[in-house]
């Protein structure tokens, strides 16, 4: 079962993220008690948005991304966010893209970093996740990386209650105008929060409550490591096949 994450006190924590709004879907909620507990929280957010209005409803999608991701994060306590130029809907693992990584580690030493998983459908947050993964290997491992849900469910390891913080998640969430046309992100991270507070302990009486959820990396774990090793697998050779 996975088990509660204590939280990290008056560290350094990096959130990389494929898209503008990944990093309040997957990880909004523990990014807030992050920053209540004294971290000081950097968000990366790796690609350019500009395939993320299909129906052109603005006129600069890319400019109105970034001033919703700023204006969202702001929500969970956080001023510190970086944009990357990755081609949104064709994110590879190519040699910029890895040091862009390694960079991002060395430069602000993380003690802590969440990232999007290699189980995850989504094209773009596969190849950001070997990356990030690249990049902590060859960082000798110095920090704790765990990766966040978006677009799939994971063989979770730990949970964070953020029944406390549900309130600043959907704020933030609400910032993202844009995406919200296209998708009812608020009922899907509502239900998989609340599915996700299934594993937090249960008091007297069952009272409802939310979690996030999160698969540490760890190469001791067997499991985890042949998961993520076959789906990096995939990747390279649907890559090198396309």
């Amino acid at each position: 079962m996975p088990r509660v994450l204590p939280l990290l006190q008056n560290g350094r924590v990096l959130v990389v993220a494929p898209h503008a709004d990944d990093e309040t879907l997957g990880c909004g909620g523990t990014l807030a008690l992050l920053r209540l507990a004294g971290c000081a929280v950097r968000v990366l957010v790796v690609t350019d948005g500009a395939a993320g209005d299909p129906l052109h409803y603005v006129k600069d999608v890319v400019a109105v991304r970034q001033s919703e991701c700023r204006a969202a994060v702001a929500r969970l306590g956080i001023d510190d966010v970086v944009f990357l130029a990755e081609p949104d809907g064709a994110c590879k693992v190519h040699a910029g893209l890895r040091h862009a990584m390694t960079r991002a580690l060395t430069a602000f030493a993380p003690d802590w970093v969440f990232a999007p998983a290699a189980l995850d459908y989504h094209r773009d947050h596969v190849a950001v996740s070997l990356a990030v993964a690249e990049a902590w290997r060859q960082h000798a491992m110095k920090c704790r990386l765990f990766y966040y849900e978006v677009w799939s469910p994971l063989p979770i390891t730990h949970v964070v209650d953020i029944g406390a913080v549900m309130d600043l998640k959907r704020a933030a969430l609400e910032q993202y105008a844009l995406p919200l046309r296209y998708g009812n992100y608020r009922q899907a991270t509502e239900g998989l929060s609340a599915y996700r507070g299934l594993f937090l302990p249960q008091g007297e009486g069952m009272v409802a409550s939310c979690a996030e959820g999160f698969m540490e990396e760890s190469r001791a774990d067997g499991v985890r490591s042949t998961l993520l090793g076959l789906r990096e697998w995939v990747e390279r050779t649907l890559t090198r096949s396309g």
